[in-house]
């Protein structure tokens, strides 16, 4: 199925869930002439997470005031929260990185609390709800020293009792073991739209199990850059590694039955995060060296699978050679699930219908849980 065969409103979540382009106006304009049922748009830029991207665009070509008043209230209302939110983590990832520079630390920033400071056109068009940071594992007792400095905890959040608890010893160690993390910090703020501050180390960008690829954490933080963050200097992975790393991310919350189950395995927002992030770094990227450097690291499939479905949901953006030259020779990988297993699953129906329709979960292989149950019992012990 392809983009344009799907229902107007699905199309109007695809089309405003990046920045939109002057020449895409029109369009635009067009699709919000025709009759639109606005409980299915406004509840897939909800889960999706775009619908702060969406009135940014229609603020951006002077539509916004065309729009039902009570909708323009919801909107106003979700981008002062998550202005307010997103504001009180960006002093908080401040205040970390600060102490990371006084202790000569090398930690550099991911995913979404990166890229609204430095892809995003506003801090509230990406709605991130940690502070997630790439480690060397021998780096942890000092990263650890330093968070735990700043008042952060290594524990979970007790809702009852606005409190947080530390957790063992043993939790923190197999939690380090059995994942691509170490235990979660937790940290209590005064501001009552982000009263709980986390903080996601990562000492690995793939999975743990059987995992078939591995890219290593001291090549990704030899090769990281400078970058400034509104003042503060910290760190973000390479233009490539940066590329390499969103991919695999995306890949693994899509194809594993942990993100499946809890239907956080397909979301626009990490799509149009790949999307945005090439567009605004394009001319920086020596596209030569990636496909060298993907090649390097055996990552051909996951490197495709993220290329061929940005350009589904939202165009061409990856030079042809790039993807000729990853392009594997069966391409049905790219309906798999459940690939923690020895034998994965296939989605029995197209992408588009599996990113809008939450009922997907009750066609998913129950038998192919057996790999997740491995992954939270050695979490959870």
């Amino acid at each position: 199925m392809k983009r344009e065969d799907i229902s107007i409103e699905r199309q109007l979540v695809l089309l405003t869930a990046v920045e939109m382009e002057d020449s895409q106006e029109e369009t635009l304009k067009q699709m919000l002439s025709e009759k639109i049922e606005w409980a299915e748009v406004i509840y897939q830029m909800i889960t999706h997470r775009t619908l702060n991207m969406f009135r940014y665009n229609l603020k951006k070509f002077n539509l916004y005031g065309n729009l039902e008043k009570e909708l323009q209230r919801l909107m106003d209302t979700q981008w002062a929260v998550f202005g307010e939110r997103n504001n009180c983590y960006l002093q908080k990832l401040q205040e970390i990185l600060r102490e990371f520079e006084k202790r000569n630390l090398i930690v550099p920033i991911l995913k979404g609390n990166l890229l609204a400071t430095i892809v995003y056109p506003e801090i509230e068009t990406r709605i991130f709800n940690d502070l997630d940071m790439l480690m060397k594992l021998e780096d942890v007792t000092p990263v650890v020293e330093a968070l735990e400095s700043l008042g952060y905890i290594q524990g979970n959040y007790d809702e009852e009792k606005d409190v947080i608890v530390e957790v063992s010893r043993r939790e923190k160690v197999l939690h380090q073991m059995a994942t691509h993390e170490i235990h979660q910090f937790l940290g209590l703020s005064d501001n009552k739209f982000a009263r709980l501050v986390e903080v996601d180390v990562n000492h690995d960008i793939l999975w743990k199990g059987n995992c078939p690829y591995k890219v290593q954490t001291k090549d990704l933080i030899q090769r990281a850059i400078p970058v400034d963050i509104h003042g503060t200097k910290g760190y973000m992975l390479d233009y490539i590694d940066n590329i390499i790393q969103l991919s695999c991310h995306l890949y693994k919350e899509a194809c594993l039955m942990i993100w499946i189950a809890s239907l956080k395995d397909l979301k626009i927002y990490k799509f149009a995060d790949l999307f945005m992030y090439i567009r605004k770094f394009n001319d920086k990227i020596d596209w030569n060296l990636l496909v060298s450097r993907v090649k390097e690291y055996n990552l051909d499939r996951i490197i495709y699978y993220n290329f061929h479905y940005i350009e589904l949901m939202f165009g061409e953006i990856v030079p042809q050679f790039v993807k000729d030259s990853l392009k594997p020779e069966d391409l049905s990988y790219l309906d798999e699930y459940a690939i923690e297993n020895k034998e994965p699953s296939k989605w029995q129906f197209d992408f588009f219908t599996r990113l809008f329709d939450v009922n997907r979960i009750l066609s998913i292989d129950a038998g192919k849980a057996e790999g997740m149950n491995r992954f939270l019992d050695a979490k959870f012990g």
